[in-house]
């Protein structure tokens, strides 16, 4: 399976989604980063991330053809020429199997992800590929963000997979300040508390319940991400 993450608006959390959403749950996937500007995976705890431009589209076509399992990562600085490269080459379109959009509840947000639709639906994309992924959800999708369902239901270019979305949570910040996973993050289920009322430094007695308050923050996000992972491939 090889799968685009992409969207004309920017900092709607692509590159966060797909370093833990879904590369965590791909094995084997490379990691192609098409972008400038903006937030690396590097920086999310991926360890190899080949790096291109939008319009290297041709130099990206070689490298699909050896991988099976691959997460494209498209930033919104080079979409539209990304586009418009791929577009020169019979196919290429066609070598990926699900682009995934990212959709917050922001106005803004959401029209540029309706706009990446479009997009994607005028280079002949099939709706069925074509995956809105609300994003920072606070409680209820659908209610948060209705538009994006009344266009799916109208339209009928997108798919919105039941159960596919993420909760917002401070706790993406936190693994990008320290540069690490929710598996490094977590590890082997460590009891920080216990260590903490143990230790008789007081500051690595602070650091040991900092540790459980940010595991115990994960836990259910990674449980999120779990769930929104089995509906986006159900």
């Amino acid at each position: 399976m090889k799968r685009a993450i992409l969207n004309y608006s920017g900092s709607i959390g692509k590159t966060t989604i797909a370093a833990h959403l879904l590369y965590p749950r791909m094995p084997g996937a490379a990691f192609f980063a098409i972008e400038s500007i903006n937030q690396s995976a590097l920086d999310l705890g991926i360890a190899e991330v080949v790096t291109m431009r939008g319009r290297e589209a041709g130099e990206l076509i070689e490298d699909l053809v050896l991988e099976d399992i691959a997460i494209i990562d498209i930033g919104a600085s080079n979409i539209e020429s990304f586009f418009e490269a791929g577009s020169r080459y019979h196919g290429f379109i066609d070598e990926i199997e699900q682009f995934i959009i990212p959709v917050t509840p922001e106005q803004k947000a959401w029209q540029e992800s309706l706009k990446t639709v479009e997009a994607l639906a005028t280079i002949g994309v099939s709706p069925d590929r074509i995956i809105l992924l609300p994003n920072r959800i606070r409680d209820n999708p659908e209610a948060e963000i209705p538009s994006i369902y009344n266009y799916v239901k109208k339209t009928k270019k997108a798919t919105i997979k039941p159960g596919a979305f993420l909760f917002d949570s401070d706790v993406y910040g936190y693994l990008a300040a320290n540069k690490m996973s929710f598996d490094q993050l977590i590890g082997e289920d460590t009891d920080y508390k216990a260590m903490a009322k143990a230790e008789t430094d007081v500051e690595k007695a602070k650091e040991y319940a900092r540790l459980h308050r940010w595991t115990s923050y994960a836990k259910p996000v990674r449980a999120n991400l779990d769930e929104c992972f089995a509906a986006l491939t159900a």
